[in-house]
C-alpha cells in the first residue's frame, strides 16, 4: 500500500512479476528494479529515487513473506487495484454505521477512529506501517461491501461476521489506535 495514495499499489506489476512468481523470480525482479532506481544512480532526481526504493522495499518485504503476501494478495482481490475511495468513503461509511448502529454500539466509536486513521493514512497526514494500512483497507472493504459472509440484510446477525473481522483488527492494532488517537489531540 501506498500510504500517500488512496489506491491500492500492486506490488507484482511494480516488480514486473505475475501474481504466481516464485520467490526466486520476486528476488530477482527485485533487485532488478533496485538497481534501476538505487538513488547513487538517478542522482538528477533522487528524491523520487528514495521514495521508489522504499516502495520497492516494502514490495519486496510483503510479496516474500509467505504470510504477507496471502493477506496483501487478499486485499489486492477485494479491491481489484481499484481506488478505495470507490468503496470507503464518508457517505458509505455513514450510511453502513447508521444500519448497523445497534449491533456495532460496543464498539462504535473504535470503529469510527479506525476509519479516521485509514483515511489520515491514506491522505499521507498520518504515518504508518502500509501492512497495519492494508488490514484495515481490507477490513473496512468487508465492512462497506454488502456481500459478505452472512447478508448484511439480515436484521442484526447479519452484522455479525462484520463486527467479528473489525474487532479482530481493532484488537490487533489497538496500540496503533491509542497512538493514531494521541496524534490527533
Amino acid at each position: 500500500m501506498n500510504t500517500t495514495s488512496d489506491k491500492t499499489m500492486n506490488y507484482y506489476e511494480l516488480l514486473d512479476v505475475d501474481p504466481k512468481a516464485e520467490s526466486e523470480e520476486i528476488r530477482r525482479a527485485y533487485r532488478e528494479r533496485m538497481k534501476e532506481w538505487h538513488p547513487d544512480i538517478n542522482r538528477d532526481r533522487k528524491e523520487e529515487a528514495e521514495e521508489m526504493t522504499k516502495t520497492l522495499n516494502i514490495a519486496y518485504g510483503i510479496l516474500s513473506d509467505p504470510e504477507q503476501r496471502k493477506n496483501y494478495n487478499r486485499i489486492l482481490r477485494f479491491s481489484k487495484g481499484r481506488s478505495y475511495n470507490q468503496y470507503v468513503n464518508d457517505r458509505s461509511f455513514s450510511r453502513k454505521i447508521e444500519k448497523a448502529s445497534g449491533a456495532l454500539k460496543d464498539i462504535l466509536q473504535d470503529v469510527k477512529d479506525l476509519y479516521y486513521l485509514f483515511k489520515d493514512a491514506i491522505s499521507g497526514r498520518y504515518k504508518m506501517h502500509p501492512v497495519n494500512l492494508g488490514i484495515i483497507g481490507g477490513g473496512l472493504l468487508y465492512f462497506i461491501i454488502p456481500t459478505d459472509l452472512i447478508p448484511d440484510f439480515i436484521p442484526l446477525i447479519g452484522f455479525i461476521d462484520d463486527i467479528a473481522i473489525l474487532t479482530t483488527i481493532i484488537n490487533a492494532l489497538q496500540g496503533e489506535l491509542v497512538k493514531y488517537r494521541n496524534w490527533k489531540k
